[in-house]
C-alpha cells in the first residue's frame, strides 16, 4: 500500500510591506492592501482593514480571534478542503508555506474568550506569535449579527486572507522543503506503538472546530492521517480561553504530531492519530471515549497520548479516555494545563482519575502578569476588561495592566506549542 507523502515547501518571509501588487521577492512579502480587503469582504462585515505588526514593535493586537499560517496546495491553488477547496487533495502532494508570518484576525469582541498578542515586552515570553510578522485583518459585524454569525464571518475572513497571501508564493522557489511520510517500521524492531488522541472542541456556543468544513459537533472520533492535520483538514472556530485554545496556526504546526513524526522509526512507531471531539454531554463523552480507545486498539497501540483543548469540562474527556485505555492495557499520557487559582491553592483540575499516572502540565494560566502600555493598539484596547482572565481592576495607571496569562494567545497551549508558564505566584 502506498503511504501518503506530503511535501511542505517553506518560503521564509523576512518582511511584509504594503505595495501596488501582492508578490514575494527576496523574502519580502508585498501586499496590495485594497486587493486583500476586496478578497475578504462580506456584506455582514464593516470597517474592514489590514495592518502589519512586526516583532519588537511597541504594538498590541486586541482582541485576537485566530492566527493562521498562509498555506496553499500547489495542485489546486487553494487551501482548507471543505471550506475554500474541494476534496481532491489533502495530506499528500505539495503545499507552499509562508514561514515567518501569519494572518491574525481581530475586531470587536465576539464572546469574552478572545486574547491579545504583544509584539514586545514581557508578554512575548509566552506568545509564539510575537515572533512572527502579523498581517492583521480587522472587521466589525453589521448591526443585528448574532455571535455565531459573527464568529463565522471572522473565521472565513481569516482563511480567505491566508489563502490570498499564500497564493503569492505559488511560483516562488522554496527555501526549505520537509517531507512527511510514515514509513512502515520493521516489526522485528519491536518499537512501542504510540497513538495520539487529538481532542478538539465540539461543544457549540462558539466552542467548535471544523473538520473538512464540518462542525466537529456532528462527528464521532475518527482516524486521520497526521498529514491531513498539517494540510488544513482541521481549522479553529472556537472562542475558548486564549491561553489554551489551539489556533489554526497551532493545528497547522502541531508540536506533538511533529515530535511523533521526528521519532517515528527511531524509538517509537507512530501508529495512529485520532481526532476526538469534546462534547458537553456525558453520554457523548462516554461514547467518544469508547470510540477513541477502540480506534487506538485498532491501530494496535501500546500507548496513547491525550491532549486537552480548553479547560474544566474537557478534563472529563481526558480522564474517561485515560481510564478506558488503561483498562484495555494501553498506557496513557495526558497533556493539559492547570488552573490552581491566582494564589495556587485551588484544585488545578476539574476532574481527575487514579489511573492518570503520567500527566504533563503545559503551565499554569492563572498566573498574573503586568504588562506595559503599547505605543500602538490594533483593534479595541478598551475591550481589554471583557477578556476572560482580565480582572475588573486590570488597569494599574499610566497604561499599565495586570492580567492573567489566560489573555495571552497560546501561552499554555496543550498542543505543546506554548511558552510554558513557570511564574511564581
Amino acid at each position: 500500500m502506498k503511504e501518503m507523502s506530503l511535501n511542505l515547501e517553506y518560503i521564509h518571509i523576512k518582511d511584509v510591506v504594503f505595495g501596488e501588487k501582492t508578490f514575494i521577492e527576496n523574502g519580502v512579502l508585498t501586499v496590495n492592501k485594497d486587493e486583500l480587503i476586496e478578497t475578504v469582504k462580506s456584506d455582514k462585515l464593516i470597517n474592514i482593514d489590514v495592518d502589519i505588526a512586526k516583532p519588537g514593535e511597541s504594538t498590541r493586537i486586541i482582541p485576537v480571534k485566530d492566527v493562521i499560517e498562509p498555506r496553499v496546495k500547489v495542485e489546486t491553488g487553494k487551501a482548507f478542503p471543505g471550506i475554500l477547496d474541494g476534496y481532491t487533495a489533502c495530506g499528500e502532494g505539495t503545499t507552499k508555506v509562508l514561514r515567518g508570518c501569519c494572518v491574525t484576525t481581530c475586531g470587536k469582541i465576539i464572546g469574552f474568550q478572545e486574547g491579545i498578542i504583544d509584539m514586545s515586552g514581557p508578554a512575548t515570553k509566552y506568545c509564539r506569535f510575537s515572533q512572527l510578522i502579523n498581517v492583521v485583518v480587522l472587521a466589525d459585524p453589521v448591526d443585528g449579527l448574532t455571535p455565531t454569525e459573527h464568529e463565522t464571518e471572522i473565521r472565513m475572513m481569516g482563511l480567505k486572507a491566508s489563502l490570498y497571501l499564500a497564493q503569492a508564493g505559488l511560483d516562488v522557489e522554496a527555501d526549505e522543503v520537509k517531507t512527511y511520510k510514515r514509513e512502515p517500521v520493521d516489526p522485528a524492531r519491536k518499537l512501542p506503538k504510540v497513538s495520539y488522541a487529538f481532542l478538539i472542541m465540539a461543544q457549540g456556543l462558539l466552542h467548535d472546530n471544523y473538520v473538512y468544513g464540518l462542525n466537529a459537533i456532528q462527528l464521532n472520533a475518527q482516524l486521520l492521517h497526521p498529514n491531513e492535520v498539517f494540510d488544513g483538514a482541521i481549522v479553529s472556530g472556537n472562542c475558548v480561553t486564549a491561553s489554551d485554545k489551539n489556533t489554526t496556526y497551532d493545528i497547522q504546526n502541531h508540536a506533538i504530531i511533529e515530535e511523533l513524526y521526528r521519532r517515528h522509526g527511531m524509538d517509537l512507531d507512530f501508529c495512529g492519530l485520532i481526532a476526538s471531539p469534546i462534547s458537553t454531554i456525558l453520554a457523548e463523552k462516554e461514547r467518544n471515549a469508547m470510540v477513541t480507545v477502540n480506534l487506538a486498539q485498532t491501530c494496535m497501540a501500546d500507548s496513547i497520548i491525550i491532549s486537552q483543548e480548553g479547560g474544566g469540562n474537557p478534563e472529563a474527556d481526558l480522564m474517561l479516555i485515560c481510564e478506558r485505555a488503561e483498562e484495555r492495557g494501553i498506557a496513557s499520557v495526558i497533556v493539559l494545563h492547570d488552573n490552581p487559582g491566582p494564589d495556587g491553592t485551588s484544585e488545578p483540575m476539574a476532574n481527575t482519575s487514579p489511573k492518570a499516572t503520567a500527566v504533563i502540565s503545559t503551565g499554569n494560566d492563572n498566573c498574573f502578569i503586568e504588562l506595559p502600555e503599547m505605543e500602538k493598539n490594533i483593534g479595541y484596547r478598551e475591550q481589554l476588561h471583557l477578556l476572560s482572565g482580565s480582572p475588573a481592576d486590570c488597569e494599574l495607571g499610566n497604561g499599565k495592566i495586570k492580567v492573567g496569562l489566560l489573555v495571552i494567545m497560546g501561552s499554555t497551549s496543550n498542543s505543546a506549542n506554548g511558552c510554558y508558564c513557570t511564574e511564581p505566584y
